[in-house]
């Protein structure tokens, strides 16, 4: 079984799935991809919904994606602690 649900590629959701719950190689993959500056994004855009148990690796991505992209500034939310239905 496909663990992305996404048989045409990989999607924002697959990027976070990775970070949260991907193993080492799942990681270097998707530094790999994250050269790309639409990628890179398509992470920053997804890290602020990431689960709130997972901050460690978010926090993680965040500086990483900084590193590689000068030019992104990730917020994570973390200040935002409200629970959701």
């Amino acid at each position: 079984m496909n663990p992305n649900r996404n048989t045409e590629g990989f999607t924002p959701l697959t990027y976070l799935n990775w970070i949260q719950r991907g193993s080492t190689e799942d990681w270097k993959r998707l530094y790999r991809l994250c050269s790309d500056p639409v990628v890179a994004r398509a992470v920053a855009a997804i890290l602020p919904q990431r689960d709130p148990d997972l901050m460690a690796s978010a926090q993680l991505w965040k500086f990483l994606l900084e590193d590689l992209h000068g030019d992104l500034c990730i917020d994570l939310k973390t200040e935002r602690r409200g629970t959701g239905v």
